[in-house]
């Protein structure tokens, strides 16, 4: 089975004939912010996730007309004006929010085989996850969290972040 890169709902494997490299990297990168000290040093003010880069270089094997159709639904694909979705066959659950970035290239020297590289720009510097946890009382005390009936008849919630980065939970209460 082909490896398979989805972007704005379109199946990238389904145009080109395979995916010779993905650079991911691991992480963003990060800005610091310093204060320069009189006499020695720095002191830290703070700092920042930077956008990330993701690289993708693909083949295309010969065949009549082939190029001109990879170049033109390629071309159709990335001509976005916002961040669209991104997603990896072998990350299903992360979404990244990503703009294409630089020039895409199509190397069509060779008579066998065209080489190609897409890069695009993920603005937040991070994937997001699509997978959805639910916490309720039947699963209260499990990998997704603890809810706790205080002895006043309120409840407090502990919720577990499994992730990277800071998290913004959706809570449905039903009063009665």
């Amino acid at each position: 089975m082909a490896f398979k890169i989805y972007y704005n709902g379109t199946d990238l494997s389904n145009i080109v004939d395979g995916f010779t490299g993905i650079t991911r990297n691991i992480g963003a990168g990060w800005t610091n912010n310093l204060q320069t000290k009189s006499k020695l040093g720095s002191d830290f003010l703070r700092n920042s996730i930077n956008s990330k880069s993701i690289t993708i270089n693909f083949v295309v094997n010969v065949k009549k007309d082939r190029f001109t159709s990879v170049r033109k639904a390629l071309g159709e694909i990335l001509n976005v004006n916002e961040p669209c979705v991104l997603i990896f066959d072998d990350d299903p659950n992360s979404v990244w929010y990503a703009v294409p970035d630089g020039i895409p290239t199509l190397d069509e020297s060779s008579f066998y085989q065209a080489f190609g590289t897409l890069t695009f720009l993920v603005p937040s510097g991070y994937a997001e996850s699509v997978d959805t946890k639910i916490l309720n009382n039947d699963n209260s005390g499990g990998e997704n969290g603890t809810i706790i009936n205080n002895a006043d008849n309120s409840v407090s919630v502990l919720i577990n972040n499994n992730g990277t980065l800071p998290i913004y939970p959706t809570i449905k209460v039903t009063p009665t």
